[in-house]
């Protein structure tokens, strides 16, 4: 008996943590990743002659007023075209108290997106909350 009054706690506690940190993790909802800019469900690929890709996503009360979000463009894998892991380019908000959508976007290169496996990785704070996969064919 002692055992499992000593184990209780620490139970309850680890449990808070998981759901603090599912909370938070949940700062985000709706995300679409697509080559239209009002689109309301994701590509999962898209067309390398996309005049752009767009990132889109609902901003829950998780993510406090004052907050930074980052949307940060990454090249996973492009099969040489560029290093893998490389970050293209990153937008940063500023989250004000009456904020509840953030939409980013990149433009095409002049030569059209590489073929390859890409990421759009979204933070707060600078903490990644979000990893959102799609591919470029």
């Amino acid at each position: 008996m002692y055992k499992i009054t000593r184990t209780l706690p620490a139970l309850v506690f680890t449990a808070a943590i998981a759901m603090t940190s599912t909370a938070w993790a949940s700062g985000f909802e709706d995300i679409v990743i697509s080559n239209s800019d009002d689109a309301e469900t994701t590509q999962t690929t898209l067309p390398a002659d996309s005049a752009a890709i767009y990132f889109s996503a609902g901003i829950t009360d998780e993510v406090r007023s004052g907050s930074k979000i980052t949307v940060a463009w990454v090249a996973v894998d492009t099969n040489g075209v560029a290093p893998a892991n490389y970050k293209i380019d990153e937008a940063t908000f500023d989250v004000g108290s009456l904020e509840n959508h953030v939409n980013a976007s990149l433009s095409k290169p002049n030569n059209g997106f590489p073929v390859g496996k890409y990421e759009a990785v979204v933070s707060v704070d600078g903490k990644v909350m979000e990893t959102v996969d799609f591919s470029i064919k």
